[in-house]
């Protein structure tokens, strides 16, 4: 965890964590401590330098950051970021929230470990990240006042007051010479007077002395307007920023205009700006030697603190927005079309032509890093009334979003696009963009509310008069009143959806409309229908597995129990090659099935324990609930 070189050492502050994270407290943890003050006084600095102090000694299973975004909903990506930093890979990680928060228990559990957790502010963002029993440290940087988390989780706290003017005095000391604080005294005493006593403007003024005498800086600052004594720090900035070259400036702006709390590559600020992507990386990196920003992963920046972002948003011009949103639709754009198509995009934007990215990996990998920024980028694009582009961030999305993953996010990002669409007056989007939702509610086990979407989508179809956009829409409505265990209804729907596509005349359209009637048919129709969707879709790995896990399904219910057990294992062994987690669970239960049907219940126990450790793992509650029915017989 990095700490500024010249940080000044807040001696009592880090003795009173001493004593709160002593290893007679921590015995018996995981011990919660807060620290308290106000914006900019160097909380987060308090916490990094305590746990760096303490070394790998003192907590040697590792030490934790953690930047929450003054919402619950970052809950979730945090302990997503944490399982993957101890080991798990992202296939591995379960979708649901409590699933996640029972991993990063499990695996924290008796480990020695520190845990940053800053920016909060209510328990219901700490609660998912609070490690399992043991000697673990957790220092909550508290926004606002810590009455709240407190009450919830008893914890002791740590107050940092604005620095005295001898400690300020020795920040700058280290930053440019003790010898200039006598021979400059007159206006250093003034400087730190107008700073306040908060070390975030301290260390952006220390930046500033290094380069220029204090008299010149101080005449610098009353030129923007400073008024000592007072708790106004944007003459500092102002002056600060004077000081730095256009394209830092360029960076600085973009940092403070930047929706979402999420890191910022230098290369999506290259493309906002138009620059060269190693000039714009030296550029933010001067930023971070002058303490405006702050590289928290390898070209990875975000600007140093709430007041310096306020102050860089004030000097962006109106159009830097818009800027923002272009640069990630155009990247986006072509990752969505280095991606397996579904043909929405052309679909809906026939005159739109956009050049892929060169590789599927890299598109994914761009995918899963940027995707925080994208959920503020919607939000933004929709403000800035971009509805079109809206639509198309929620496409560029849905790969990542398929995965079951993000339910929240899912819902927001949709939910948006419908609005979009509707205020465009854009039928098929409307179309798209709420099957889209109703997949989220469907993914969440919330198959009435997926219904009443995919209703809505019909709707929106038929309104655009696209056969397409409604043989999907009637499509996704089956597979719901399937899940609603409404079986005629979903044969119903299922035909009719086989019927559009036969009429449009789209091969895989047509054979995942005979895969889905396959669920409901008697075995000897399924198996001709899972033949035929096999013979178009058996070279996408995804789909291959569930035609095979369907067959497995199909041969059960036909009393072939050997058979089944046969294609059931091969089945299980690709799923688990590949990672498909639900499809790695579902084969274990329906091996569970076939096994106590033929009177071996200890080989049918072992196969629905291993599915009710999948299904809770990754967040499949309604499953497990129905897997501990069965070893409850």
């Amino acid at each position: 965890m990095a700490v500024t070189t010249y940080y000044t050492n807040y001696a009592d502050q880090l003795r009173q964590l001493d004593e709160v994270f002593c290893p007679e407290n921590r015995a018996e943890g995981p011990v919660i401590g807060y620290v308290t003050g106000p914006p900019g006084s160097g909380r987060s600095t308090l916490c990094r330098k305590w746990v760096n102090d303490q070394g790998k000694d003192t907590f040697p299973d590792g030490t934790f950051y953690i930047a929450l975004a003054l919402s619950a909903e970052r809950a979730p990506d945090a302990l997503e970021d944490l399982l993957r930093a101890v080991g798990y890979r992202p296939d591995e990680i379960p979708s649901g929230l409590e699933a996640r928060s029972a991993m990063w228990r499990s695996w924290s559990y008796g480990k020695k470990i520190a845990v940053i957790i800053d920016n909060a502010l209510l328990p219901t963002e700490i609660a998912p990240l609070i490690p399992g029993v043991g000697p673990a440290a957790v220092l909550v940087v508290a926004s606002g006042e810590s009455r709240k988390l407190r009450t919830e989780y008893p914890g002791k706290s740590v107050r940092i007051d604005p620095l005295t003017d001898e400690a300020a005095r020795l920040l700058l000391g280290r930053m440019i010479g003790t010898d200039r604080l006598e021979t400059e005294a007159g206006p250093i005493d003034e400087l730190i007077g107008l700073c306040a006593g908060l070390a975030g403007a301290l260390t952006v003024l220390g930046a500033m002395l290094e380069d220029e005498p204090a008299t010149r800086t101080l005449r610098r600052i009353e030129h923007k307007g400073g008024v000592l004594d007072a708790l106004e720090f944007a003459p500092v900035f102002d002056a600060a920023y004077d000081l730095l070259s256009p394209l830092c400036q360029d960076c600085y702006q973009v940092l403070g205009v930047h929706p979402g709390d999420g890191a910022v590559a230098a290369r999506t600020v290259a493309d906002i700006l138009g620059k060269d992507e190693f000039d714009v990386s030296d550029a933010l990196r001067d930023l971070t030697k002058r303490h405006l920003a702050q590289e928290v992963a390898e070209d990875r920046y975000l600007i140093a603190g709430s007041i310096v972002r306020d102050h860089a948003a004030t000097k962006a011009d109106g159009e830097l927005p818009s800027r923002i949103v272009s640069a990630y639709r155009g990247r986006g754009l072509a990752v969505e079309a280095a991606l397996p198509n579904r043909g929405w995009m052309a679909e809906i934007w026939p005159q739109l032509t956009v050049e892929p990215l060169a590789e599927e990996v890299a598109a994914r990998d761009w995918l899963d890093v940027e995707r925080e920024n994208l959920e503020a980028v919607v939000e933004l694009a929709y403000r800035l009334g971009m509805h079109q582009w809206v639509c198309q961030f929620c496409l560029v999305l849905w790969p990542v979003h398929l995965k079951g993953e993000h339910f929240g996010e899912m819902v927001r990002v949709n939910d948006r696009g419908i609005e979009a669409a509707r205020a465009w007056g854009n039928d098929l989007a409307a179309a798209v963009m709420t099957f889209q939702l109703g997949f989220a509610y469907r993914q969440a086990y919330q198959a009435g509310f997926a219904a009443i979407r995919f209703q809505e989508s019909i709707d929106f179809a038929s309104e655009a008069g696209s056969s397409t956009a409604l043989a999907t829409a009637i499509e996704s409505l089956g597979l719901a009143k399937l899940d609603l265990a409404e079986h005629a209804e979903a044969e119903t729907l299922f035909r009719q959806a086989l019927d559009l596509a036969t009429q449009l005349g789209k091969k895989r359209r047509i054979a995942l409309a005979r895969f889905h009637l396959a669920k409901v048919r008697p075995p000897s129709e399924a198996f001709e229908l899972l033949d035929a969707a096999e013979a178009v879709l058996g070279s996408e790995h995804l789909n291959q597995v569930k035609i095979a896990l369907w067959r497995g399904k199909k041969l059960l219910e036909a009393g072939a129990h050997a058979d089944a057990t046969a294609v059931l294992t091969g089945t299980l062994a690709l799923a688990t090659d590949r990672s498909f987690n639900r499809e790695r669970a579902e084969t274990n239960e329906a091996l569970g099935d076939s096994a106590f049907a033929t009177g071996r219940p200890a080989d049918a126990r072992a196969f629905w324990e291993s599915a009710k450790e999948i299904y809770y793992f990754y967040g499949f509650t309604p499953d497990r609930d129905r897997v501990s029915a069965k070893l409850a017989q």
